[in-house]
């Protein structure tokens, strides 16, 4: 009769020890990550987000999503974002780098995207994993 108690117990501390090594991800990277999507997708597609990752360390995320275009074929596709080092003095974090199932989106056009784009609140508004619960936009992105 121990036995069998033993052996839950220590399988839940094994579970309990998986969970706690387990990556955190910041929520305001993966924001700024979804809020990239609708740059790069055609204006009237529809984007479900399937899964929200981090994938090397703490600097890198990657989003698996699908895409149902006007003709209803529905694609999958991912995006993979990278942050610069974030210093204690800044709270934002950085878009380093952006790379999609067709390959990495080029310095000129990821410039574009964060001065034109990211920081607007029409990007907040298009997040994709946006909550209705949240209808302001987080301070210093307006």
């Amino acid at each position: 009769m121990r036995a069998p108690r033993i052996a839950l117990v220590a399988a839940g501390i094994l579970v309990l020890a998986a969970a706690a090594c387990e990556r955190p991800m910041d929520d305001n990277k993966a924001r700024l990550c979804r809020m990239t999507l609708p740059a790069i997708n055609a204006p009237d597609a529809e984007i479900r987000i399937l899964r929200t990752a981090p994938t090397r360390g703490e600097r890198e995320l990657r989003i698996d999503y699908t895409v149902t275009g006007e003709n209803g074929a529905v694609r999958p596709r991912f995006v993979v974002c990278r942050f610069t080092k974030i210093p204690l003095s800044q709270i934002e974090p950085d878009l380093e780098s952006l790379v999609t199932e067709s390959g990495p989106v080029s310095g000129p056009s990821l410039y574009l995207m964060k001065r034109y784009w990211l920081r607007t609140p029409e990007a907040f508004e298009a997040d994709p994993g946006r909550m209705s619960r949240f209808p302001f936009p987080p301070v210093g992105r307006i």
